[in-house]
């Protein structure tokens, strides 16, 4: 491969990158809304780039859950209904307590103290925008130790799928203490050796966000 070929692939990669980055912050930010039609040749013009970085970049967020591509209308953004987040939120409970229990048998005290300082700036920050991916930091960090990453890739992936419900969940729908006090129930089951119930309030605690987003969506 050439040089210029070579320079010429890199280019494109990083131009979709970088409509892929900024067209899921728009969406998960609400400043796209599901049902909004994604028109590749104004997205090109924006970034001053071909249709082929931004068809890889909607293929992604396709890819994501973020976009969905229809026929004759081309990309959309995607919306859920109750329905679709209340099984997201049930395959997310089964995904994330396998990884749960997988991560109680490899965690040590030095684990457990890494995991409480996120806990920490969690509860410091007083930032509403910042709460949710905060919050996420707590359970994804939590599940690496399972040392399965393949199924934290999914785990990742079905949180995305709901995140722009979620950062307005946190932000207007849920009292700044409660993911805090939940955290730390979980935690305290964890550290004790009790894994079935850590399993059963990390269910409580996605169930709630499950009903409230629900409730919030049916509005």
């Amino acid at each position: 491969m050439s040089s210029l070929v070579k320079a010429s692939k890199e280019k494109g990669i990083t131009a979709q990158r970088k409509i892929c980055d900024v067209l899921r912050e728009r969406i998960l930010q609400g400043e796209l809304r599901g049902g909004q039609q994604l028109r590749q040749d104004d997205i090109a013009k924006e970034f001053g780039v071909s249709r082929i970085p931004v068809r890889e970049a909607l293929i992604q967020l396709d890819a994501e859950g973020l976009v969905t591509f229809y026929p004759y209308k081309g990309a959309i953004v995607s919306s859920l209904s109750p329905a679709d987040v209340h099984e997201i939120f049930t395959i997310r409970f089964a995904l994330e307590s396998a990884a749960l229990r997988l991560a109680a048998q490899n965690m040590t005290f030095k684990d457990y103290k890494r995991i409480e300082k996120i806990m920490e700036l969690r509860a410091k920050e007083e930032n509403p925008e910042l709460w949710s991916s905060l919050n996420w930091q707590f359970h994804s960090a939590l599940y690496k130790f399972s040392r399965m990453p393949r199924l934290c890739e999914m785990i990742d992936s079905l949180h995305a799928n709901i995140d722009r419900y979620l950062r307005i969940y946190h932000q207007f729908m849920m009292p700044k203490g409660e993911p805090e006090e939940a955290h730390k129930q979980i935690m305290k089951a964890l550290k004790e050796g009790d894994t079935e119930q850590a399993i059963v309030l990390l269910e409580i605690h996605l169930r709630n966000a499950d009903l409230k987003i629900s409730q919030f969506l049916v509005k």
